[in-house]
């Protein structure tokens, strides 16, 4: 049989295009990562045990949350017994300092630990394999991988672990006393501008005017320069503004701690 030059580049971009070579039929999946056990996750790829060229990345995810979604791992279109994967994960550094987190990786560097490898079985997903490799991180060191086009939330979705994560009470304390904390560090720096502003600091009005001229200039055009009364005036009631908004911030966030 005979093909015109049309008919074979029509053949040869029809393989290119389903990235499947001529053996096994496979589907290359997005892949994503869920953590539940509340440690957030540095990063993750997906490896194939039995092909080094077959991995999928995983974007970084902070506790109690969902990661973005990376292109791509090739399974397989319809499931087959004995099927897994490896989990090769970095797990956050311990530490809040720069000093702590740096003995953190020391340590786990010289303990040869900076990243750790779950071998996870594949459980069983519809033919033709379509959707997300789900990946759920869960509490000591485990994980569980899913495949389907559904989110964990649906009623439908195949895996054991259902729904989005929960965070514990200790978690969402520590989110809002984080947010308090930025709050009560922008009341305290309006208030002193406050200050100084209204006791006529003419360094902090140049320094204000220059600001805003420089980010906001059209603000400034009913003002003759940094001396301006009515400059003043307009800088008092901003920085009142905010006061009164990061207070009632405050507020609002110390009443719905759990």
């Amino acid at each position: 049989m005979h093909f015109s030059f049309a008919q074979a580049f029509v053949m040869a971009t029809v393989l290119v295009l389903s990235g499947c070579g001529l053996g096994e039929d496979t589907v290359a999946l997005n892949v994503t990562g869920v953590d539940y056990a509340g440690k957030g996750i540095k990063a993750f790829t997906v490896e194939d045990p039995n092909d080094p060229k077959n991995h999928g990345g995983g974007f970084s995810i902070t506790p109690y949350s969902a990661g973005g979604i990376q292109c791509c791992y090739q399974v397989p279109e319809e499931w087959h017994e004995g099927m897994k994967v490896e989990v090769v994960v970095q797990y956050p550094l311990e530490g809040e300092t720069g000093d702590e987190i740096s003995a953190s990786y020391a340590k786990r560097k010289a303990a040869g630990t900076l990243e750790h490898t779950i071998e996870v079985e594949i459980p069983e997903y519809k033919t033709p394999a379509r959707g997300t490799l789900w990946v759920q991180f869960l509490p000591d060191k485990q994980a569980k991988v899913v495949i389907s086009d559904l989110d964990p939330p649906h009623e439908d979705f195949p895996g054991d672990v259902k729904g989005w994560p929960e965070p514990s009470g200790e978690y969402r304390i520590k989110l809002i006393n984080s947010k308090i904390k930025v709050s009560a560090e922008r009341l305290s720096r309006s208030m002193q501008y406050l200050k100084q502003v209204q006791a006529n600091d003419t360094h902090e009005l140049e320094q204000h005017w220059r600001i805003y001229n420089e980010i906001s200039a059209e603000k400034l055009s009913d003002y003759h320069g940094s001396d301006d009364p009515k400059f003043k005036a307009f800088l008092v009631r901003k920085f009142k503004e905010r006061i009164r908004a990061d207070k009632q911030t405050i507020r609002q966030l110390e009443e719905i701690k759990p």
